[in-house]
């Protein structure tokens, strides 16, 4: 392989034009990276005070410890636990009476019969805990 001038030329001029490329390339992400940092830098303390609100603000995550938080979680327990106990009472109830018994296992057979058959969406209409 051969070099003759005018290819030798050729090439250094290419050089030189991907170095000026180059050289504006790095000047331009210079003055991005010098405004992008002055985003980072804490304005006057006046402009800060503006931004002052009155109102509890929600932390996500933190609000996890905060009493109201606390206070509503035990709200939820009690009452899905009074669901529960009502739902028991029910089933003992249902359970000493043969008449709900037999509403309560006929619901069943009627439920199944129509899972079986693919009509979930009229199954899952059935309310077999109903509190009669």
């Amino acid at each position: 392989l051969l070099i003759t001038p005018s290819k030798h030329c050729a090439a250094i001029a290419i050089d030189i034009d991907i170095q000026k490329k180059m050289k504006l390339f790095a000047s331009i992400v210079a003055a991005v990276a010098v405004q992008s940092a002055s985003a980072f830098v804490a304005g006057p303390q006046s402009q800060r005070a503006i931004v002052s609100s009155s109102t509890q603000q929600s932390m996500g995550l933190f609000d996890f410890f905060s009493e109201d938080a606390r206070k509503e979680r035990e709200a939820r327990k009690q009452a899905e636990v009074e669901e529960q106990e009502r739902l028991q009472r029910e089933i003992i109830a249902r359970r000493s009476n043969p008449k709900k018994m037999e509403e309560y296992e006929a619901k069943v057979r009627v439920r199944r019969a129509l899972r079986m058959n693919g009509e979930d969406e009229a199954a899952d209409s059935i309310d077999i805990y109903s509190g009669e």
